[in-house]
């Protein structure tokens, strides 16, 4: 069975999450969004959509981790993760960008309100598919994440040479 054919947990673990969101300025937690409510789509069969619910993040990021922990609630896990806090924190962190230098880097650490969810998530997905393992890093994703690092480092040291 090669990789392709190979079913892998969908465990995410936190250091992906954070790295990828870094390496990516912030736009991997769209992309998580997106995922995330394509999921609830396919599962609840719901009447929405996936690209409009990202594109709109802010307003849909509550309801999406809401459903998260409702989902989770169902299966009988104790979830008490603060959703308001959360979207709050992550709202008032994508803000520090309009802020001078250096400030506007503590923007890189909006995945920061993702890691409650996803540590929730992952205890789930751990637990009901034991037996599969996560997923390595692709090719691409080792280039991109290898390229964001760099544009990152670069960003910083820029920066670190403000007046």
């Amino acid at each position: 069975m090669t990789d392709n054919e190979k079913k892998f947990s969908r465990v995410l673990s936190v250091w992906k999450f954070a790295l990828f969101s870094i390496a990516s300025m912030g736009f991997y937690e769209f992309y998580w969004n997106y995922k995330g409510w394509k999921f609830f789509k396919e599962k609840d069969n719901l009447n929405v959509s996936p690209f409009w619910r990202t594109f709109l993040m802010p307003f849909f990021m509550s309801s999406l981790f809401d459903r998260f922990s409702d989902m989770l609630k169902k299966e009988g896990y104790h979830v008490n993760y603060p959703t308001l806090f959360l979207i709050l924190f992550w709202m008032w962190i994508n803000t520090t960008t309009i802020w001078k230098e250096p400030v506007w880097l503590l923007a890189h650490l909006s995945f920061l309100s993702f890691i409650p969810v996803l540590n929730s998530l992952n205890v789930y997905w751990h637990e009901k598919s034991p037996e599969l393992s996560e997923k390595p890093l692709t090719a691409k994703e080792i280039i991109f994440l290898v390229a964001g690092i760099l544009v990152f480092l670069i960003a910083l040291g820029n920066s670190s040479n403000f007046n």
